[in-house]
């Protein structure tokens, strides 16, 4: 089975076996980043740090979580409130990049912006989000904010889930799973193409019964959920294209403490118009976004959030070395819970990409966005890319950031503070990569993010005055092992403090990620991936706000599959697989060992 990893400024895979030739092949096609820059642009040009993980390596990884499959790019960590391993559904789930936690990086799915406008921070809870009918995965890290605006300080995160196949025919996959803790999975999607048109569907289903979220309550907290998504086009002309892609996400969850219920829907939809007017293209989005979510038995129970959004962009390539693109986007974000209140932000934004000789790529993007309640904000980002030598690539990038309080900081139902000011950051990055003979490579990145007047919750939302840092080095690689083996690595080192020089919570300060992947014959495949985290400083747990010590934990996972040709092929995939008693935040339980059985098959 094809798998097609490829990073730049990071390389970090924990996945089962491709062949060599297969591997190869997939490098020298010089992927595109469709995020890294306004205009999309091949990943060997680029001087932002991306990471790319394609639909084979989703699907065939030891894991189930998608967290845990992005969780392998160094500086990328996440910290869940228990649930079993690969099943965080009915839980908290968080993302943190270089340090930041997950109101500093949007999560895009299908171009559609779904960070929760009624949570802390308008961020994305990764929890209900399953891995069944994706097809692509993309990581930018760095300051993204003069490209994504206010939330994008650390990063993006970049979903694909249904995409419509461009050549003519028809393609499909189906998938069943089960296994520990009655945990029952499948994901069907298809997909179909003409000369002009094209569409595709994805269907996936998940139920658990999970276990207790506390390590102190013995009560089982299950989940049940579905995941669907669509993508179709239509060529009007050569120079004309129309377009709709959508989804719904929606889940039934216990959580602790005592037998709690909630339920969760998400839905999002984007039409879109592109076309080629000579030297430039033109692309018009118009989306919506919503999620309602309840808890009966909590003190509040209902929340409910919406981001309008309608952008222009245009890409002019005025010569083969300079291409511009600018454009405009105007975004409405509402949430209602105790009280109903809204943000308006109108952007302008403009970027050049420069090709000043045949080996170094210099980008410069700026943004000026106009927010109702805070005024006006301009952010930049300037990146560069030099092939120093066919084996030896340096990439790096400049950026400063601006991130306005979001409405559950101002106006939201626990410790809101409508006297918050915006945050201003600036961000740097430098990385190396070098490819040996073997076929080995090996990437080193350094990183340093600082954030004035940094929000903080203690009790109440609070600024902390002056300058918070977090900054560290990434290091990864990847080495074949023989025509049959590859071991893959990376270690991340992050020191990350607020301005009163305490550490920020639930970051690793090592955070290590192995992976081994095995063609043992030409049918039997295996991987394996090891996860390791050690000197988290103290953090809030399960019990309320005292801090609380995490312990330095080590966690494996494993997946053995047997191909029967034509794209059919049985698994069996073990997590936790040395049955590690450990803990990601305090006071929450983590799934012993577990085995899951499953099929899959493509058409």
């Amino acid at each position: 089975m094809t798998r097609l990893l490829i990073t730049v400024s990071s390389i970090a895979l924990a996945l089962p076996a491709a062949s060599r030739a297969q591997e190869q092949e997939a490098i020298e096609l010089d992927p595109i980043t469709i995020y890294g820059n306004q205009a999309d642009l091949p990943i060997s040009r680029t001087g932002a740090s991306v990471a790319i993980i394609e639909e084979d390596a989703l699907q065939t990884a030891p894991s189930a979580s998608l967290t845990d499959i992005i969780a392998d790019t160094p500086g990328v960590t996440f910290t869940q409130t228990g649930g079993p391993a690969g099943l965080s559904y009915g839980n908290i789930n968080y993302s943190r990049v270089r340090g930041l936690d997950q109101k500093y990086a949007p999560v895009l799915f299908n171009g559609i912006d779904i960070s929760d406008p009624t949570s802390t921070g308008t961020s994305f809870d990764w929890a209900n989000l399953m891995l069944g009918g994706l097809s692509r995965a993309e990581v930018v890290k760095g300051s993204q904010s003069a490209l994504y605006g206010s939330e994008a300080v650390a990063g993006i995160f970049a979903l694909t889930g249904a995409d419509a196949p461009e050549a003519p025919g028809t393609e499909g996959s189906i998938a069943l799973e089960a296994g520990a803790f009655n945990t029952r999975r499948a994901s069907l999607s298809y997909g179909a193409a003409t000369e002009r048109a094209g569409f595709a569907v994805s269907a996936s289903r998940a139920r658990t019964d999970g276990f207790s979220a506390f390590s102190s309550d013995g009560e089982e907290d299950g989940f049940a959920g579905g995941q669907y998504s669509f993508d179709a086009y239509y060529n009007v002309s050569q120079d004309l294209r129309v377009g709709l892609t959508g989804f719904s996400f929606d889940s039934e969850f216990d959580y602790d403490p005592n037998p709690n219920t909630g339920d969760t829907l998400q839905r999002g939809l984007r039409a879109y118009v592109e076309a080629q007017t000579g030297a430039v293209a033109h692309s018009f989005n118009v989306s919506r976004f919503s999620i309602d979510r309840e808890t009966p038995n909590a003190y509040y129970t209902e929340y409910e959030g919406e981001r309008d959004e309608v952008s222009y962009l245009a890409t002019w390539d005025t010569s083969p070395a300079l291409t511009l693109s600018y454009g405009a986007d105007w975004t409405l974000e509402t949430a209602a819970s105790t009280t109903d209140e809204e943000i308006e932000v109108i952007g302008l934004f403009g970027e050049a990409q420069y090709a000043a000789t045949e080996t170094l790529d210099l980008s410069l993007s700026l943004r000026h966005d106009d927010n109702s309640q805070f005024g006006g904000s301009t952010t930049g980002r300037a990146a560069l890319t030099w092939r120093a030598a066919p084996d030896l690539t340096v990439r790096s990038s400049l950026g400063n950031g601006f991130r306005a309080p979001s409405l559950s900081e101002l106006y939201g139902t626990f410790g809101a503070n409508p006297d918050l000011d915006p945050e201003t950051s600036r961000s740097f990055d430098l990385g190396v990569e070098k490819t040996f003979v073997s076929g080995a490579q090996v990437t080193a990145t350094l990183f340093h993010t600082e954030v004035d007047d940094l929000i903080q919750y203690v009790e109440e939302y609070q600024q902390v005055s002056g300058t918070s840092v977090s900054q560290g080095i990434e290091l990864s690689g990847e080495v074949p092992l023989g025509d049959r083996v590859t071991l893959t690595g990376a270690y991340t080192y992050t020191d990350a403090r607020n301005a009163n020089d305490d550490p920020l919570e639930r970051v690793a300060r090592h955070a290590l990620d192995l992976g081994l992947a095995a063609d043992i014959t030409d049918r039997i495949q295996a991987g394996a991936s090891l996860q390791h985290r050690a000197d988290l400083p103290d953090t809030f747990g399960a019990t309320g706000f005292s801090r609380q010590e995490v312990d330095d934990y080590t966690v494996a996972n494993a997946r053995f599959g047997y191909s029967f040709g034509e794209g059919r092929e049985a698994y069996i995939r073990v997590e936790n697989l040395f049955d590690a008693d450990y803990e990601v935040i305090p006071g929450y339980e983590t799934s012993g060992r577990a085995a899951y059985f499953g099929v899959r098959a493509s058409f």
